[in-house]
């Protein structure tokens, strides 16, 4: 939730305008999209729960705390840091 900047950056390990700017960069990589019955998290839920795990480490970074913070499977998880990376990787000559 971006309501609060200072909650979302302490999960997300980045300001809120990064996050959107984040959003907008990969929202419509074709990953995050399919013809599945069984619709894919919203691009922002998957980029949360991917910065999220990277910000931390250790114990709090396990793939089923994730899914316990996000309410989600240990697969979604999976699935979301793959989407997201798949997705952030595709922009890496511009941006590094």
């Amino acid at each position: 939730r971006l309501e609060n900047p200072q909650k979302s950056h302490r999960k997300l390990q980045v300001d809120p305008d990064v996050f959107i700017e984040l959003i907008n960069k990969i929202i419509h990589h074709p990953i995050f999209y399919n013809n599945s019955n069984n619709p894919q998290l919203p691009v922002p839920i998957q980029l949360a729960i991917f910065l999220n795990a990277t910000g931390h480490y250790g114990n709090a970074a396990t793939v089923e705390d994730m899914g316990e913070w996000a309410r989600v499977s240990v697969r979604t998880v999976y699935n979301c840091y793959r989407h997201v990376m798949v997705a952030i990787l595709q922009h890496h000559d511009d941006t590094i």
